[in-house]
């Protein structure tokens, strides 16, 4: 049996995992979190979807909430994952309430050039086995889970996008395939897995919901305006990928920046999920 209560349970304290054990601090709310090798003060726990025995999962402690930040590839993973932590702690099922972290890669418009919009309703394209899981656990906890699909995670150091210029864009080529990009701030994943936990009701059950912070970028106009940390114009020059920007909108008849969406071809409405739990994204530009 797990040994102490909390309100939140995090599996897998990544980067996502730090922001939320952050928020759910300030929010005075019992929080504890997984890694590897139990670095900064947590559990040391690792889920091998291989395996058949449950005794690993009796080291979690019993939680209201758990959130799954890393994905659970089959079926089968998804089963061990959520009945071995049940069958180790003395709780009724329908007491623990399962958050897993997806991605928004497989929300795509059904019909792009009449309408270039998707959202949380949107039916699901390009299946993966990631895909997989999230459906096992939508149809088997269908009362006490959902899913939150990210779109690109983001904050100002480790994973500021001005850092990963030369990736995202190291060709002309590659700057003139690239069109819509959402993003989201570490804190307001937090910030809304919080408000999950806390506002968690009969019709958040079983459903799949979208979060961004409610801008559609294209990445010619961001590519365009982006410095990339640390970099001196005076003393290094314009940037190519800058040239690049202004060569493509010539060739392609852009007249100004950003392009809209019907010409990115992929807008994600996520209004919904911010209506639903009364909250606005603190950080709602890049």
């Amino acid at each position: 049996m797990g040994h102490l209560l909390v309100d939140m349970l995090v599996l897998g304290q990544g980067w996502t995992g730090a922001y939320l054990v952050r928020e759910a601090n300030k929010q005075h709310l019992r929080v504890a979190a997984t890694t590897r090798d139990g670095r900064d003060s947590t559990i040391v726990f690792a889920f091998d979807p291989e395996s058949s025995d449950s005794s690993p999962f009796r080291v979690l402690p019993v939680a209201q909430t758990i959130v799954i930040t890393f994905p659970v590839l089959s079926e089968i993973a998804m089963q061990r994952l959520t009945s071995f932590y049940l069958e180790t702690h003395e709780v009724d099922s329908q007491s623990v309430r399962w958050i897993l972290l997806g991605t928004t890669s497989n929300f795509n418009a059904v019909n792009p050039s009449a309408d270039p919009w998707c959202d949380r309703h949107t039916p699901l394209s390009n299946l993966t086995p990631r895909n997989a899981g999230e459906s096992e656990l939508l149809n088997t906890r269908a009362n006490t889970s959902t899913v939150i699909h990210l779109t690109g995670l983001y904050d100002e150091t480790q994973r500021n996008p001005r850092n990963f210029i030369a990736r995202i864009a190291p060709t002309k080529d590659a700057l003139k395939a690239r069109k819509s990009v959402h993003y989201i701030h570490g804190e307001d994943v937090a910030r809304a897995l919080v408000a999950v936990h806390l506002k968690w009701a009969p019709d958040v059950a079983g459903q799949r919901w979208i979060l961004s912070n409610m801008r559609v970028y294209d990445w010619w106009d961001f590519l365009g305006g982006a410095v990339p940390t640390g970099w001196d114009v005076e003393e290094k020059g314009t940037p190519e990928v800058w040239k690049w920007v202004l060569e493509l909108c010539r060739e392609t008849r852009v007249k100004a920046l950003p392009r809209g969406v019907h010409e990115l071809e992929r807008g994600i409405d996520t209004r919904e999920f911010w209506e639903r739990f009364g909250l606005l994204p603190l950080h709602s530009q890049l």
